[in-house]
């Protein structure tokens, strides 16, 4: 299959991986190394697919060796906002990329820690802590949804399964999907549709599909990815089914959209549901949402995030490109 740009997306990648060396001490450490190792956990990834292993597993090394406890977390004073809300996320990026490296002592460890967040009734990760039995304990979209997306990588098929129950369940209990997307989740309370007092932004308990302003939808494109990426897995329908029920809200986002880091999983996603389905418009929609992404970059391969460059998104970006050129003529 043709890609459009596929020059574009080539060169540019070449540029984002330079640039990200360019960032990279011989012993793996990234400045500012006062943010914390963890702080890097997108870097491994990026580097092991752009045939840049020596450098991931310098990386990996570093982040377990300051943060990787016995238990395999990753624990670390430096977690922000984000990866509080969303624990599991720099754990399973990390497990991703040593899985990838073939460095299962550490990727299995990981996963072991990351596990124990899944309830074992609605299937659902939990979202700050691991699951208690007897707790009504928080779950969410987001989470469960890209800790199965990498559990798929280390063979946790029936984990995942259920996990789409709860994507399923998340799905069929939406008040009104025509404008929201509400992804947090009590097993005795049901659907979070009432913001915390203590949280400061609506967007913590729903995506808003006319809002112009930045709605993570990020979170959307992980759901679609496992959802695609399962479906390739156990050939059901019903997973297919339901990654293209959650992918429909794409289509009533205001354009803000397209001016947002969320087209980088977005792009993602359409990827894994065009390698579902092989429909065209899916590759198309990859396409847009890449052009999108890369008008907000810089000339040198980096992106700007609070005003400086970010290693971490430059690094996410070349993740969603290198799968993007596998569609191509001239494979990655």
């Amino acid at each position: 299959m043709a890609l459009e740009n596929e020059q574009k997306y080539r060169e540019t990648l070449d540029r984002s991986v330079d640039w990200m060396l360019s960032q990279i001490n011989p012993d793996g450490t990234i400045e500012p190394a006062s943010k914390g190792a963890i702080a890097y956990y997108k870097i491994p990834w990026a580097l092991a697919l752009t045939g840049k292993a020596k450098e991931a597993e310098s990386v990996i090394n570093w982040i377990v060796k300051e943060a990787m406890a016995s238990d395999g977390d990753l624990k670390s004073d430096k977690r922000q906002k984000f990866h509080l809300d969303y624990y599991t996320y720099p754990n399973t990026w990390t497990a991703l990329a040593a899985q990838i490296l073939s460095l299962f002592d550490i990727s299995y460890k990981l996963w072991d820690y990351v596990s124990t967040f899944q309830d074992p009734e609605t299937g659902g990760y939990c979202s700050r802590k691991p699951y208690v039995a007897g707790e009504d304990n928080l779950e969410d979209a987001n989470s469960t949804a890209w800790c199965s997306f990498v559990g798929l990588h280390l063979g946790k098929v029936e984990e995942a399964r259920k996990a789409a129950e709860f994507l399923q369940m998340i799905y069929e209990t939406q008040p009104d999907f025509e404008n929201f997307l509400y992804h947090y989740w009590y097993p005795k309370k049901g659907l979070v549709t009432v913001k915390p007092a203590e949280e400061p932004d609506e967007r913590f308990i729903r995506l808003s599909a006319k809002e112009d302003r930045e709605n993570f939808l990020y979170i959307l494109g992980a759901i679609v990815t496992f959802l695609s990426k399962l479906y390739l897995v156990t050939k059901e329908e019903k997973h297919l089914k339901l990654a293209q029920n959650y992918y429909s809200f794409v289509h009533r986002c205001n354009p803000i959209l397209y001016t947002s880091e969320s087209c980088g999983k977005l792009c993602f996603a359409s990827i894994h549901l065009y390698n579902a389905t092989k429909d065209k418009k899916y590759l198309q929609a990859a396409e847009k949402f890449m052009l999108s992404l890369l008008k907000i970059g810089k000339p040198d391969g980096s992106w700007i995030r609070g005003g400086k460059p970010t290693i971490s998104s430059t690094a996410e970006f070349c993740v969603w490109r290198v799968n993007l050129l596998m569609l191509g003529d001239n494979n990655c």
